[in-house]
Formats: structure tokens, C-alpha cells, sequence
């Protein structure tokens, strides 16, 4: 009798297609953070706790229309389902619940958001503490117990300021609807809500103050005409250059602890390897000029207070505090949406990977595995069994199956929706839609695109940020490409995150495959003002990069004006 395998590197989460189909009829694929697909750790940590702390926070706050998500793991991808309330007597006593504890977080969004900032950098700083290399087993196998437990606690943090911020968006669209008839993608509700700083903005400033420190002290030349990896060795042999390294590395130590992709660990951190962020200053001093980020932000900021000194005026009388409210609350999801990136996701996920790869380095010691980055492709169930006694347990039998099978889902193509429905569209309108749910319409799967026949455009996709530009296509598939952005270009890429940031300031447009309204590219295109367009499917696919292209962001379209010559 054959053997089956009923659940592997993500147990309880890894996706049965006979039993997660009967529980619920349509899976989303969350292209936004797990494309391209995840080592099983990282799958582990975020499956588990990230659809925990979705559950945690439409408890708490009774969520009208959606008690929390299911996630599960398949071929590398996380797949979203969403349990969703569809009696309306129980939304109507969820409604009650749900105003009532919102309202702290109406009334002081920034001061319980800075509660939770001092928290979890109390939790990091303990883990930071552990001397991975000269700790005992034991306390190596506690480590992991505090990254997880930390993690729990991460998700629940994430999502408190999330659900009120993305719901205040979500509540205001539909106002906005009612009575205006538009939508989240009509720029003159867009306008409403940018022009905010945030941290994310500020690290990338740091870096751009760094490029001019190192102009001032005579070190520009050496940024200007070194590859990134090279520029430190170089910096080291003359005092001025030891100097600027000295205030670096103490930058890194605060701020450094993130990885070029947001949602994953199998890439070095900042902190390993100072490459990106030395990339970004000599762009930065390529290019010239003050910081283009805050330029712009003081000109959206006026517009802003202007758009919604003109929108008050055409609401009703009796409603205009509550709607005055409701845009202030609204207002802090873009800036939330960035400034959690770096507190929470990217944090976190740069101390998971330290972690497993201080318990890799013991289990290799012990040879248990061979290297290790080995651990990515275990769980941390299967590190609880060895870590006490290694050198009794040899687990690459496991690590060889699953990274074949990790290599192998690099080169498929995930279908957009699992479902026993007729069609995509029947699975959203019956299975995402009546959700309600803002994070999922808003971010990680994003509403379905509005095709326009009579433009005869090439793609569809949402309007993230208005706008029309035209220009050269350049293709992006990961952060290592970056640097072949030139200024004037459309970048185009499967989605993007907080260290893409500083390239915005460079390109004309951009075109993502992945995300709703507040996902990172459209937020970031609103800042520097420039045409984003998201959710478009297939632009990574179809446009190739020299391919002349029109962003038309009004009307969420792109037309492929020009094919570049093979």
C-alpha cells in the first residue's frame, strides 16, 4: 500500500485539496508577498501566525463581515480563504461591537501605534542580546521559542492598526460612493489622503544625508566609480572614509535589520551585507539634487488640505464630523502601510533569519545539515526534535527533498485562484467580495480589474496613483535588478516593497502584477506622484523590457505603444 502524505513542511496548513475545497470553495493566491514562492520556514512562521493574528484582530474588534482568514500552503504560495459572516442579524450586532471598540483607536491612532513600536523593539532588543555563536543548545532551542513567541505577538500588533486604518479607508470609499459616485481610484479621492511621512521615508533620507556626508568629506569619487560590495574596502583605507563608515554602521545597527525582499528570510540583511543600501546612496549621488521624496511631499500636502477643505463642503451638514474623522483615520493607512514594513515585517523577519541561521550554524557544527541557510528549508517543529543532542539526528534527507521541490516552483506559474466555482469572477463576487474585509480587497489580493473595451488596451489593471507617462518598459523580477533602472524609465515588476522605494524617484510610471489600492506601489506612486498601476495580471509577462509603453493611470490602463527590437 502506497504511502500517503498528508501534511508536510507547514503541518496543519499545507493545502489537501479534497479537504480545504469542501471547507471553502475559493483560495486567492496572495501574489503580493509570496511571489516568488517561499522556503518552507519562512512559510511556517507567516501561515501560522500572520493568519492568527487576522483571526485575533476581527475577534477583538468584531469585525462585521468577516471573521479572519485561512491560509495555506501550496507549491511555494500562500493561498488566502476569508470566513466570512453572511447572516446580516449577526452583522448588524458585529456593527455595534465594532464602532465601539474602534474608538481608541479613532481617538489616539498614534499614541497606541507608539505603544506598540516600544514594545516590540523591547522584544527585538532581548533577541538582538543572545550571542547566537557562544550560546548552549538550550538556550539556542529558547531562542526559537522567543522568535515564535514574538512573532504571535507581532501579527496581532500588525493587524490592531491595520484593520483601523484600512477600515477608515474602506468606510470613506463607500461614502465617497454613495454620495459622489467615486471610487478609491478616482484621483480626487486619492488626493485625499497623501503627503505623510513616515519611517520608511526617513531611513531612505538617512541614506540620501549619507550621500551628502560622503560628498563633503571627498569620498564621492569613490562611491561614483566603485561597485556597491567593493566600496567599503576602499572607504576603510583613508581616515575620512573610516569616519563615514563609523556613523554607517551604527545606522545599519538601528535601521539595517531588513532584507531586500519584505516577506521572506532567505536573502542577507542590511546588516550582512551593506550593499543595497551603499547602491542606494551612490543613486543617490548619481542623480544629483535634494531628496525628491520630501520635495514633493510639501506640494501633495498643500493639495491635500485643499482636496478636503473642497470635499467638506459637499457633504451633508448633519455628517461632516463624523466624515472629517473618518479621512483623518483614513489617512494614517498609507503611512501606517509603509511604517509598519519596517517595525514589524521587515524587523522581524531580519531577526528570524538571524536566529535560524545561528541554530544552522550548530546544527552544522553537529552535522546535522550541511550549511546553514539549510535550516530555511526545515520547520521549526523539526529543529525542537534535534537541537538538544544534533549530532544524533542527520536531517539533510529532508532539507535535499524540499529545496528540489522549492527550486522546481521557481519556474511554475501559480494559478491566480483555487475554486470550485463556475469562473474567477463567480469566486470573487461569492467568496471575496462579501468579506468586507480591507486588507484583502485593499493589499494583498486586490479587486478584480475593470476592463475598458473601447481603449483597446493592452493590459488592465487598478489605479494606484493617477497620472499618464510614457516611456521605456524596465522589467524587474527581484531587488537584485534594480540597478538597471535608468531615469525616465516604467518600472515593471511583479510587486514591490519598502527597499524599492528610492527607484521611484527615478522612473515615470509603474506596473505591478499584484495588489489593491494601498499595497506598496501605489502608495509610494501617490507620494512621488506618478501613474501606478496594480493588480495587472500579466505585465511581468507580456511587456518585455525596451518595450515603449503608455501608463495611463485614469484610466487603469497600459498600451504597449512600441515592441523592442529582439
Amino acid at each position: 500500500m502506497a504511502q500517503v502524505r498528508i501534511w508536510d513542511a507547514n503541518p496543519g496548513y499545507d493545502f489537501d485539496e479534497q479537504v480545504d475545497l469542501k471547507d471553502s470553495p475559493s483560495w486567492f493566491l496572495d501574489g503580493t508577498h509570496c511571489v516568488p514562492p517561499w522556503t518552507p520556514m519562512f512559510a511556517w512562521f507567516w501561515n501560522r501566525y500572520c493568519c492568527h493574528g487576522l483571526k485575533y484582530c476581527c475577534d477583538r474588534f468584531s469585525n462585521p463581515r468577516c471573521k479572519g482568514w485561512e491560509m495555506r500552503y501550496k507549491d511555494g504560495m500562500s493561498y488566502l480563504t476569508f470566513h466570512i459572516v453572511r447572516d446580516e442579524e449577526e452583522v448588524k450586532q458585529r456593527e455595534v461591537k465594532f464602532r465601539e471598540a474602534m474608538r481608541p483607536l479613532l481617538e489616539d491612532f498614534d499614541g497606541i501605534w507608539k505603544g506598540h513600536i516600544d514594545e516590540m523593539m523591547g522584544l527585538y532588543d532581548r533577541l538582538k542580546s543572545l550571542d547566537l555563536d557562544k550560546a548552549s543548545n538550550f538556550e539556542l532551542l529558547y531562542h526559537l521559542y522567543d522568535l515564535i513567541a514574538m512573532y504571535r505577538r507581532m501579527w496581532e500588533i500588525h493587524f490592531v492598526g491595520m484593520y483601523a486604518a484600512y477600515g477608515a479607508w474602506l468606510l470613506l470609499e463607500t461614502l465617497c460612493k454613495d454620495w459622489f459616485g467615486i471610487k478609491d481610484q478616482s484621483p480626487e479621492f486619492q488626493k485625499l489622503l497623501v503627503g505623510f511621512d513616515n519611517k520608511v521615508y526617513q531611513v531612505d533620507k538617512r541614506l540620501w544625508e549619507f550621500s551628502q556626508d560622503a560628498t563633503n568629506k571627498g569620498l564621492a569619487d569613490i562611491f561614483l566609480t566603485t561597485e556597491p560590495r567593493e566600496i567599503i574596502a576602499k572607504l576603510e583605507q583613508i581616515e575620512a572614509g573610516r569616519e563615514w563608515l563609523k556613523v554607517f554602521r551604527e545606522f545599519l545597527w538601528e535601521d539595517g535589520w531588513r532584507m531586500q525582499r519584505m516577506a521572506e528570510i532567505n536573502e542577507p540583511t542590511w546588516i550582512e551585507d551593506p550593499a543595497p543600501p551603499l547602491s542606494a546612496i551612490k543613486g543617490f549621488l548619481a542623480k544629483g539634487g535634494g531628496f525628491a521624496l520630501e520635495e514633493v511631499r510639501a506640494r501633495l500636502a498643500e493639495e491635500r488640505e485643499k482636496a478636503v477643505a473642497a470635499m467638506m463642503q459637499r457633504v451633508p451638514e448633519g455628517e461632516k464630523e463624523w466624515f472629517l474623522a473618518l479621512i483623518r483615520v483614513a489617512q494614517k493607512a498609507s503611512s501606517y502601510s509603509e511604517e509598519h514594513n519596517h517595525y514589524l515585517d521587515l524587523y522581524s523577519h531580519a531577526l528570524i533569519r538571524r536566529g535560524m541561521l545561528g541554530i544552522g550554524r550548530r546544527l552544522v557544527q553537529a552535522g546535522t545539515i550541511d550549511q546553514p541557510e539549510d535550516t530555511f528549508y526545515l520547520n521549526p517543529d523539526e529543529v525542537e526534535r534535534v537541537m538538544l543532542a544534533p549530532e544524533f539526528h542527520d536531517l539533510r534527507y529532508i532539507v535535499s527533498r524540499r529545496r528540489k521541490e522549492w527550486e522546481g516552483w521557481l519556474k511554475k506559474e501559480a494559478p491566480p485562484v483555487i475554486t470550485t466555482r463556475s469562473s474567477i469572477p463567480e469566486a470573487v463576487e461569492k467568496d471575496l467580495l462579501p468579506s468586507m474585509d480591507p486588507i484583502a480587497l485593499k493589499t494583498s489580493v486586490g479587486e478584480v480589474p475593470e476592463v475598458i473595451p473601447e481603449l483597446k488596451a493592452d493590459l488592465f489593471g487598478l489605479c494606484g496613483s493617477p497620472g499618464v507617462a510614457e516611456g521605456p518598459a524596465r522589467v524587474i523580477l527581484s531587488y537584485d535588478e534594480l540597478h538597471k533602472v535608468q531615469e525616465g524609465d516604467i518600472l515593471i515588476a511583479p510587486a514591490t516593497s519598502p527597499p524599492w522605494t528610492p527607484v521611484f524617484s527615478l522612473i515615470k510610471g509603474v506596473v505591478v502584477d499584484f495588489g489593491g489600492t494601498l499595497c506598496h506601489a501605489a502608495i509610494i506612486g501617490r507620494e512621488f506622484g506618478i501613474p501606478a498601476i496594480v493588480n495587472a495580471g500579466k505585465a511581468t509577462s507580456i511587456i518585455r523590457t525596451g518595450d515603449r509603453v503608455r501608463v495611463d493611470g485614469d484610466h487603469a490602463a497600459v498600451f504597449i505603444l512600441e515592441k523592442a527590437q529582439p
